[in-house]
């Protein structure tokens, strides 16, 4: 996602001013930290997290995990997500809260949608729907793991590391039998200790789930110089949750670029456990254009 770069006191419209949030914006260690939202007085449905974004860079998986959690807290009689679809509308702001207003779209017999507007000062920065399912008995099917990929353990760590979570990305020459252009990489929140909240580890795996798809996208055109192509920006993302999951363990993303052209990039991948169970599909499109000369 774009980072529009923290503005200063002056001439600034404070989400945290008007909201006051009762737990202190303070740096933030943990991936259940970053996820933190508190309700806003006196605003039905609405919410607002308790930590800022990153000066820096604002990761998309924070924007679509937290209104992914928002959504989950207008949800009754434990019904969990089974998919959402978020649209980056414009560049997140750092330094600053995010305010999430939920709309209670539809309350079914068996399910339910939300549909949630993330403001920043700038303005509306995503808009995601989320879908709600009871838990049920179905007809099982899922395609086989690729057996040549290795696991966790048989990996190294990234060079570059999240303070919130690991990865260990797989050496491409390691990864056999796949598509062309294929990216494999085991990844886990630091810590491992979430608690036993199920809705939690469907919103901690949102937050992973941004973490590879760009780069599974640009994966065709490597040999383009980086200078070459302008900064990939998140157009959309897509989550389908197929089974529960534990996300204190190893996660397997297995991503694929689809199709690149007219300025745009599409991956999708597959999420799987450490005993290569698919729980969850994914998908993202960015923005993907040769950089102006002129």
């Amino acid at each position: 996602m774009r980072t529009r770069p923290a503005s200063g006191p002056r001439g600034r419209l404070d989400l945290a001013a008007r909201v006051r949030p009762r737990v202190p914006s303070t740096a933030v260690d943990s991936i259940e930290q970053r996820l933190a939202i508190e309700p806003v007085d006196g605003c039905d449905d609405t919410f607002v997290s308790v930590g800022r974004t990153d000066p820096r860079h604002v990761y998309g998986g924070l924007l679509v995990a937290q209104a992914l959690r928002a959504a989950q807290s207008t949800v009754s009689d434990g019904r969990l997500a089974h998919s959402l679809h978020a649209s980056f509308v414009q560049a997140g702001t750092g330094g600053e809260h995010l305010r999430h207003e939920v709309e209670r779209t539809r309350d079914g017999s068996s399910f339910a949608t939300r549909r949630v507007v993330v403001r920043q000062d700038a303005g509306v920065a995503m808009v995601l729907t989320a879908d709600f399912h009871h838990e049920e008995p179905g007809l099982e099917y899922e395609p086989p793991a690729n057996p040549e990929i290795p696991g966790p353990d048989e990996v190294e760590p990234a060079q570059r590391q999240s303070k919130v979570f690991e990865n260990r990305p797989v050496p491409v020459e390691r990864i056999r039998g796949a598509l062309p252009h294929t990216r494999c990489t085991w990844v886990r929140p630091r810590g491992s200790d979430l608690s036993a909240d199920p809705a939690l580890h469907l919103q901690v795996l949102a937050y992973l789930s941004d973490h590879g798809p760009s780069r599974a996208a640009r994966a065709p055109h490597a040999a383009v110089p980086r200078e070459a192509i302008a900064q990939p920006v998140s157009l959309d993302h897509s989550i389908w949750f197929h089974r529960p999951v534990d996300a204190n363990d190893w996660l397997l993303f297995e991503l694929v670029p689809v199709a690149t052209g007219r300025g745009r990039g599409l991956s999708f991948g597959t999420v799987r456990t450490r005993d290569r169970v698919l729980v969850a599909s994914v998908a993202q499109e960015i923005l993907l254009r040769p950089r102006s000369t002129s």
